[in-house]
């Protein structure tokens, strides 16, 4: 991109964004994390906390309007404008490791992370700034090596210092939103043993695989870190339910098992993982870790892989209140107005055999009739009720579908923690779909 060679003596300031960029102004004010936004390569803005990074002498005491390399260390300089161009054509959200320079002359290692922002007139980045300098070597010195392992050589997930550095984050803004995280510890059977009997080619291209594999089943805003060889953890840094997690562990406990289930028995890698929620399982990201690591253990009791919710995770889901069908819950068709009211009886029904400890055995049964009952129900609304208008998220119809497919994936693997996880996801699908139908017309 050639604006982004432009010095500071041309420099293409622009006011700052409205309307949808409202959340870019609130980042950019942060004093918790570094921001900056980027247009056309120069500096329309920056947080406080990326001013005090580079040092508040008076070089960079006027930081808006420069161009963006001239914070960057000139080495770097080619690699950053080809990053920068790179997103702004391709999109989506990507990570560029380099050295932004202090006001001092010194040099910083850090990893720019970067989205898009639409903007007709313009073309700007919104690049939150990372410091790594407390966990890697002497940049100015030169210790390249050093710098790069903040990451992992083959998959390029960040390692265990990064991802607490991303957590602190993560939680930081948790705390004052009043939301869920989550974190997922995740360890893969025979992994290593498995990387030990191949080639160092052949083991590489099986560890890429599997970065990939797990980079598909979590969201662009979510990260995903190597803790060991066959040690992983996902952060969630936002979740609307404590069952939100249990199904992105599912999903991934699903996808390793299909990745690997040609491999002769003895090399079939499983996953075993364990789910620690914020602020349930801990506040902090030590913590989290250490509740993770709990859940861990517990899972490996599943065998052929399989997860666990931390210890006050898992007690939450059988908090279950019993349901009442409203009279504002009825659509005006017989029909499925019988189909809600037995839906809601038989719910509460799953949730008192849950709470009195009935056999797990006995509840998948229960669970798995009731998505069949869920299934049937879904159709005959398709056929009976007019279609809602589109509301710029997702259709009933896909809606529906994705519910449950998430159902499938949790009881892939049956333990008594995945059948209470079903029935919560069950319950808390439950009210907002029938509030959801009363907005219908009839067709």
């Amino acid at each position: 991109m050639n604006s982004l060679i432009r010095t500071s003596d041309s420099p293409n300031h622009r006011a700052f964004p409205s309307g949808t960029q409202d959340l870019a102004y609130a980042l950019l004010k942060s004093d918790l994390v570094a921001f900056v936004l980027v247009d056309a390569g120069n500096i329309v803005a920056a947080s406080p906390a990326l001013r005090e990074m580079l040092g508040g002498t008076t070089r960079y005491q006027h930081i808006d309007g420069r161009s963006l390399l001239s914070i960057v260390a000139e080495v770097d300089a080619p690699a950053v404008a080809e990053y920068c161009s790179t997103t702004l054509r391709a999109g989506g959200r990507t990570e560029q490791r380099c050295h932004l320079m202090r006001a001092d002359g010194t040099p910083v290692p850090v990893l720019l992370a970067s989205a898009p922002l639409p903007n007709e007139s313009a073309h700007q980045l919104l690049i939150v700034v990372t410091d790594l300098s407390p966990w890697v070597g002497d940049a100015a010195a030169g210790d390249t090596a050093q710098f790069f392992a903040a990451f992992d050589r083959v998959t390029g997930f960040p390692t265990r210092a990064l991802l607490l550095d991303r957590m602190k984050i993560a939680l930081a803004a948790a705390r004052r939103y009043r939301r869920r995280a989550a974190l997922l510890r995740i360890d893969l059977e025979r992994l290593k043993s498995l990387l030990q009997s191949l080639s160092p080619e052949a083991a590489d291209e099986v560890q890429t695989t599997v970065a990939e594999t797990l980079r598909n089943c979590v969201r662009d805003c979510d990260t995903t870190a190597r803790l060991g060889s066959a040690e992983f953890a996902v952060l969630l840094p936002e979740i609307g339910q404590r069952e939100d997690a249990g199904i992105t562990a599912a999903r991934i406990v699903q996808a390793i098992e299909a990745l690997f289930e040609r491999n002769d028995a003895r090399q079939r890698v499983s996953a075993h993982i364990g789910v620690a929620v914020y602020p349930t399982d801990g506040t902090n990201p030590e913590r989290l870790l250490h509740a993770g690591e709990a859940a861990v253990r517990n899972a490996r009791s599943t065998r052929g892989g399989g997860f666990a919710l931390a210890e006050a995770t898992s007690a939450e889901l059988t908090a279950i209140k019993p349901l009442e069908f409203l009279e504002r819950y009825k659509v005006g068709i017989p029909e499925i107005d019988a189909e809600h009211r037995n839906l809601v009886d038989r719910m509460n029904a799953l949730a008192h055999d849950l709470k009195s400890g009935q056999d797990p055995t006995t509840l998948e049964y229960d669970v798995r009739a009731m998505v069949e009952l869920l299934r049937t129900h879904f159709a005959n609304e398709a056929s009976l009720l007019a279609p809602l208008p589109y509301d710029g998220t997702m259709d009933t119809r896909a809606r529906n579908l994705r519910f449950l497919e998430e159902l499938h994936c949790i009881l892939l693997h049956v333990n008594s923690q995945s059948i209470a996880l079903a029935i919560r996801h069950l319950y808390d699908f439950l009210i907002p779909h029938l509030l959801h139908l009363d907005q219908r017309t009839l067709s």
